[in-house]
C-alpha cells in the first residue's frame, strides 16, 4: 500500500543479516563466516541494482518497513525455536499446529474485521450456498495448496536454519523476477536482469559456505534453546501492537477508540 514490489524485495533481500544475528544472540548459533556475510550482502547489492533500475525504493512506509525488517527475523527464529522445542516429532503434526493456531485467529479475525460490515456475513453465506462449483472449487484447491506450501515449508524448516531459509525464500522471489524478465513485458534491460542474476550469485554463494551440516541449526537440549524464547515471545507481542496501531492509524481511526472498539 505504501511501497512498490522493487522495494518489496530490497527489504526481503535485507531480511536474511539481521536474521543472521538474532540466530547467534537469540539460539546460541555460530556467527555466519565472512565468506557467508559477502553472500548475504551480494544478494542485498543485486536487489538495489534492481529496485534502481525500475521504479526505485519509496520511503512513503518507513514505519511498516521497519516494523518487516524486525519481524521477520523474529518470525523466522520463532518458528524454528518451536519446531525444536514442540516436541512433534512429525511434519504432519507441526502442520496440524501450525494450521490450526493460524485457522483460530484467521477465523476470529474474519468475523471482526471482514464480516463486521452490515450485510457482509449473509452476502457471502449467500455466494456460498448459490456459487456452486466455481465458488467451492477454488476454495478447495486453495486449502489443498495451503497446506501443501505448510507441509514443505515445515520439511524444510527442519533440517535447515533461520537464515537459510530466509535466503531460500528469497531465492524463490528473485527466479521469479527472472522468469518475469525473460518471458513476460517486465523491464528486461541490462541492469535490471543483471541486479537479479547478482542476487541470485549470492544466494548461491552463501548456501555453498554453509553446505552440508553447516546449514542446519545445530542440536541442543531444550533447556538450553528455551533460554531465547521468552525475548522472541516479547518481540512478536511488541510487533502484533506495533502493527496494530499502524493499521488504526492508515484507517483514521484513533488509535485508542479503534482498539477499544475491537476489544
Amino acid at each position: 500500500k505504501h511501497t512498490n514490489v522493487d522495494t518489496f524485495i530490497v527489504m526481503r533481500s535485507l531480511v536474511p543479516i539481521p536474521c543472521a544475528f538474532l540466530e547467534t544472540f537469540a539460539l546460541g548459533e555460530p556467527c555466519p563466516r565472512p565468506i557467508s556475510w559477502f553472500g548475504l550482502l551480494t544478494i542485498l547489492m543485486g536487489a538495489v541494482c534492481y529496485a534502481s533500475a525500475n521504479r526505485g525504493i519509496a520511503l512513503g512506509g518507513l514505519s511498516w518497513m521497519v516494523l518487516f525488517i524486525v519481524m521477520m527475523p523474529v518470525d523466522g527464529v520463532l518458528i524454528k525455536h518451536l519446531i525444536n522445542t514442540s516436541g512433534l516429532n512429525t511434519t504432519w503434526g507441526l502442520v496440524l499446529y501450525q494450521n490450526t493456531l493460524a485457522g483460530v485467529f484467521g477465523i476470529l479475525c474474519t468475523f471482526m474485521v471482514e464480516l463486521s460490515p452490515p450485510g457482509a456475513f449473509e452476502d457471502v453465506t449467500s455466494r456460498l450456498s448459490t456459487g456452486g462449483v466455481h465458488t467451492w472449487l477454488p476454495l478447495v484447491l486453495s486449502t489443498v495448496l495451503g497446506v501443501s506450501v505448510s507441509f514443505f515449508q515445515m520439511s524444510v524448516r527442519k533440517v535447515v536454519s533461520s537464515t537459510a531459509f530466509m535466503v531460500l525464500g528469497v531465492s524463490n522471489k528473485l527466479l521469479a523476477l527472472l522468469v518475469n524478465q525473460l518471458t513476460m513485458e517486465a523491464n528486461g534491460s541490462f541492469l535490471s536482469i543483471s541486479g537479479v542474476v547478482t542476487s541470485i550469485f549470492g544466494a548461491v554463494a552463501f548456501q555453498q559456505t554453509v553446505k552440508g551440516r553447516g546449514i542446519a541449526q545445530a542440536q541442543r537440549p531444550v533447556t538450553a534453546a528455551q533460554k531465547g524464547s521468552g525475548k522472541a515471545m516479547i518481540a512478536m507481542c511488541i510487533g502484533l501492537i506495533w502493527a496494530g496501531v499502524l493499521s488504526a492509524q492508515d484507517s483514521g481511526v484513533p488509535v485508542a477508540s479503534h482498539v477499544w472498539t475491537h476489544t
